[in-house]
């Protein structure tokens, strides 16, 4: 009984431990489910971010576009501008000096090297060209026909060109505006995509930070059911020992206990065995001594008392000892009891020496 108190105590512990290692193994299913799901939740952040970045890199490229066909398209207009400048400004000045021949403190040759860069923007025909230094040269007194035409013809080709840029700056302006305003949507673009971007940036590094603090939970309630292994271990290995105990009692002693149980089962069945002869032998006896007195009773007639005796006497004797013998069979029969079958503990060890003694 104290055996069995034991490994009951112990079972009972272990069911305690099995309970506590079943909640920590819990907490950690739970907690790398919670991991899943935020892995989960960072991976579509950053699918997210990937997008953004992909839409930041696209408006870039597209105002770089914009900027590169602004530049293009602005280009010809400033040099449109610039050109129709350095010519309002030659015809004001150079040429108009020249001209008129009043030349100042310059000299025409002086005043012809300064204009003729410009007179190669000039639209003049091989002729023209050939004939326009002599004529600026020479003072207009000195001039003939010729050269007062060429002059003429030149100074129509200053106005005709300067109203050509005029036309061509006034034309571009709408186009130029319509540039800037396509490098000003791309650049709206660019600020809204990059704005995109960094709250996606933002969200995933949130999403990462709650992430790196369930992974820390789960590395901490691991290390709790490690902690605890040790001690699960010795509860389970003292239950074990106290059943190893209990079993090695029940294996050890059921050889004795088995052996002490047929020893007093043999005994019990000598002495019902004994009782049974010293019953027929009881019931022999009384026949014969009820056949004797029946004897004497029966002598009123000699020759047939004795013949009857003689026939009656074996029959009476024979049934009479076959009842006998069947009473004591039965008697025999229902005095053997069947040796009841015991579970072998230790009470039961003690039983079974009280009847052999």
């Amino acid at each position: 009984a104290t055996m069995q108190a034991s490994l009951d105590a112990e079972n009972e512990k272990v069911a305690g431990s099995e309970a506590k290692k079943a909640e920590l193994e819990e907490i950690i299913r739970a907690t790398e489910a919670s991991l899943n799901e935020a892995q989960a939740v960072t991976s579509a952040h950053q699918t997210e971010l990937n997008t953004a970045c992909s839409a930041t890199q696209s408006a870039n490229a597209e105002l770089t576009k914009a900027k590169e066909v602004q530049k293009a398209g602005d280009d010809a207009q400033t040099a449109a501008q610039t050109d129709k400048a350095a010519l309002e400004a030659a015809v004001a000045g150079e040429f108009e000096k020249l001209k008129s021949g009043d030349v100042g403190d310059a000299t025409p040759e002086t005043l012809y090297q300064n204009l003729e860069p410009l007179l190669l923007k000039l639209d003049l025909d091989t002729s023209l060209r050939s004939a326009t230094k002599p004529a600026l040269l020479k003072a207009p007194a000195g001039r003939g026909l010729f050269d007062g035409k060429v002059v003429e013809e030149l100074e129509k080709s200053f106005v005709t060109n300067i109203e050509e840029l005029s036309s061509k700056i006034a034309d571009g302006q709408p186009a130029s505006e319509a540039r800037a305003a396509v490098v000003t949507q791309a650049e709206a673009k660019v600020i809204e995509a990059e704005s995109v971007q960094k709250t996606a940036a933002d969200v995933l590094a949130a999403s990462r930070a709650a992430q790196k603090e369930v992974q820390a939970t789960l590395k901490a309630v691991k290390a709790n059911l490690t902690a605890y292994k040790p001690e699960y271990k010795k509860a389970t290995e003292a239950r074990d020992q106290q059943q190893e105990q209990v079993q090695t009692f029940m294996d050890v002693n059921a050889a004795s206990f088995n052996a002490l149980a047929a020893k007093v089962s043999a005994r019990k069945k000598k002495a019902m065995a004994a009782a049974a002869a010293a019953a027929r032998a009881g019931a022999a006896a009384k026949v014969a001594a009820d056949a004797e007195t029946a004897d004497k009773a029966e002598g009123a007639t000699e020759a047939g008392a004795e013949a009857m005796a003689t026939e009656a006497a074996p029959v009476d004797s024979a049934d009479t000892e076959a009842a006998a013998n069947s009473s004591a069979e039965v008697a025999t029969e229902m005095s053997v009891e069947e040796v009841p079958k015991v579970v072998a503990t230790p009470a039961a060890f003690d039983t079974a020496a009280n009847l052999g003694a």
